[in-house]
């Protein structure tokens, strides 16, 4: 089955499998024809090229099928990484044939997979396995069961494989992180109930759509010379992959057209070239799209194990491409034009593809050479902004270590405000195209698990904000009084010495007193005697006499009196300075309670700054 319009899902799928994916249980669905057959099997050989301790089992058909035959056809279809020694392979299939030999392998009219007959197969194909890994001296990796066509398993070898299989892998320690891939013609109940049997908590879904039109007449075009629409073939197929093939009425040799079509039109080439076979012209019309030529850049235009032939080929052939230090290949301009004009002259579709396609993969390598590193940019594209403080939280140790190294590495990639982070949009549209043509995917749940910790850390930031503007306004508050204070008091202290040192403040004062005047008394006795002697006038003399003495006695006094100014070593001038110093002291006093005050509001108002700015822009997008 040709793979066209499925490298996303079998790229994604070998990607999430692997080691260094977290995908535990994936389904493939599709109508019958649209390619999960292929997509199991492409999946499997790119994940062996990655996984050199890897095993993938698959068992071919399983109508009727028992859990002995079912075990025995896994046995000999047993697919390994290059690691593992292929005679340690054959003797674990060997001895699983001889151990199922007396069982029988198909599920007969009144026969349970579940009977003690079939009890210990399970147990016994898990403990042989264990000792494959102890044969090839690794015990690190776990196998992918690839299960086809599930929903076409008898329902007792389902009983089987969800209750005796699945008991013996949980109690295996290297195997119970088993994987597990699926295909059915749909997620319909009896699939879902397996599931839900198995103990599978989340299941990764990949519906297999029709292919579109484009597609449709190009897959069309390489099995079939009868020229018709896109639309036609759409139309008459639905877009399935078998209805396209069936459709094609006849099949073309592609390795003598090609031929001829070199023969007749490039010559020169040919004979600079040399005798090319059809597969190492198929490999060169790979390599003359990315800039560097390395098998994780040639994955991008081919199959796993086609990008490791191409890489090997190209690499040996010094006439064609260079080795550059790092180990990636380079291939001669003058030769990589020559191809790319045979290759857009051959197929325009299919080079106009792959140019567009690199010019999205050279543009992204440049930016970020390494490929163990192209899943941080991946996932931090997602985000509008980022802090280190997010990404310890969201992030595993590891994972976090090598986005802060990563983070210091590309300063030229990301602008940065206070603690917070963006990558710039030149930057995130070309990562956002790279993850579009099927490079690295983005963690699973990462965006809904980011949003949820924008949300506390809003909760957050707002009950720090509150407390710390609550802080600030008393303190505010408590500066303006200390102001106050100093202003009162220096105003004082002015007054005092303003008083003492100017001389119109020293004024005579008059100070009333009442004391007696000797003279109006007696001149009062002598009036009051002389009236005794004188009859005419008596009366008004002894009048006369008793005013004067009297005001003799209540005679009243006005004294003027000056302040003595104050000499060197007097009490005034004393009593000044130890005022002046009191005063200067509280002074002081105050003047460094609203130094300290102000560095504390100063303080304050940065800090309310930053908590605002780390919560004003959403972590991701709202869209």
């Amino acid at each position: 089955m040709n793979l066209l319009g499925r490298e996303n899902e079998v790229s994604n799928l070998c990607r999430g499998l692997s080691s260094a994916g977290n995908m535990r249980c994936a389904l493939v669905s599709g109508d019958s024809g649209m390619g999960k057959s292929a997509v199991l099997d492409a999946t499997g050989v790119s994940f062996l090229a990655k996984e050199p301790t890897g095993l993938w089992l698959t068992p071919g058909k399983t109508q009727n099928l028992s859990p002995a035959g079912w075990s025995s056809q896994v046995a000999r279809r047993l697919q390994c990484g290059s690691s593992i020694p292929r005679k340690a392979v054959n003797s674990f299939a060997q001895a699983m044939g001889k151990a199922f030999a007396t069982l029988p392998h198909s599920i007969s009219p009144g026969s349970a997979a579940g009977s003690q007959t079939f009890a210990e197969v399970a147990k016994v194909l898990v403990e042989a396995m264990e000792e494959l890994m102890i044969a090839t001296g690794d015990n690190s990796f776990a196998p992918v069961f690839a299960l086809d066509d599930l929903d076409q398993y008898h329902p007792l070898l389902l009983d089987w494989l969800a209750q005796d299989l699945n008991l013996a892998l949980r109690d295996s320690k290297p195997f119970k992180n088993s994987r597990f891939l699926f295909t059915a013609r749909e997620k319909n109940q009896r699939v879902s109930d397996f599931i839900e049997k198995f103990g599978i908590e989340r299941l990764h879904e990949f519906p297999l759509r029709p292919l579109p039109g484009s597609l449709c007449l190009k897959l069309f075009g390489e099995f079939s010379k009868e020229r018709i629409s896109a639309e036609e073939i759409l139309k008459r197929s639905d877009g399935n992959p078998a209805k396209i093939l069936n459709l094609a009425s006849k099949r073309i040799n592609l390795e003598s057209a090609e031929r001829k079509k070199m023969s007749g039109s490039n010559q020169n080439l040919r004979h600079d070239f040399g005798k090319l076979s059809h597969q190492q012209w198929s490999h060169l019309f790979c390599a003359a799209y990315p800039n560097r030529i390395n098998r994780y850049t040639l994955e991008f235009f081919c199959s796993p194990r086609d990008a490791a032939y191409c890489f090997n080929w190209i690499k040996r052939n010094r006439k064609l491409a260079g080795v550059a230090p790092d180990g990636d290949v380079i291939l001669k301009p003058e030769i990589r034009e020559q191809i790319k004009a045979i290759h857009a002259e051959k197929s325009p579709d299919e080079a106009n593809a792959r140019e567009e396609l690199s010019c999205v993969l050279n543009a992204f390598m440049d930016i970020f050479p390494n490929p163990n590193l192209h899943w941080i940019p991946v996932n931090l594209h997602l985000l509008n902004c980022f802090n280190r403080k997010l990404c310890q939280a969201v992030f595993d140790g590891p994972s976090y270590e090598e986005i802060d190294k990563f983070v210091d590495e590309y300063p030229e990639v990301f602008a940065v405000d206070g603690k917070q982070y963006k990558m710039l949009d030149e930057a995130k549209l070309i990562t956002s195209r790279f993850v579009e043509i099927g490079g690295v995917q983005p963690k699973d749940g990462l965006v809904e698990e980011i949003k949820i910790r924008w949300e506390e850390d809003q909760r957050n930031a707002e009950a720090k904000r509150l407390t710390m503007e609550q802080e600030r306004i008393s303190l505010i508050a408590e500066e303006e009084q200390a102001q106050n204070q100093i202003q009162s008091l220096g105003n004082l202290k002015q007054k005092l010495l303003d008083d003492f040192r100017k001389p119109k403040n020293f004024k005579a004062k008059r100070i009333y007193t009442v004391g007696q005047s000797r003279l109006l008394i007696i001149l009062g006795i002598i009036t009051i005697g002389v009236s005794l002697f004188a009859d005419s006038i008596g009366s008004y003399y002894a009048g006369a006499g008793i005013f004067l003495t009297i005001l003799g006695f209540f005679w009243p006094n006005v004294e003027v009196r000056k302040p003595m100014a104050a000499g060197a070593a007097n009490g005034p001038k004393l009593a000044i300075e130890t005022q002046q110093r009191s005063l200067e002291h509280r002074i002081v006093g105050l003047k460094n309670r609203v130094s300290s005050m102000s560095g504390s509001i100063e303080r304050l108002s940065s800090e309310l700054e930053k908590v605002n700015s780390s919560v004003s822009v959403p972590y991701v997008s709202e869209e």
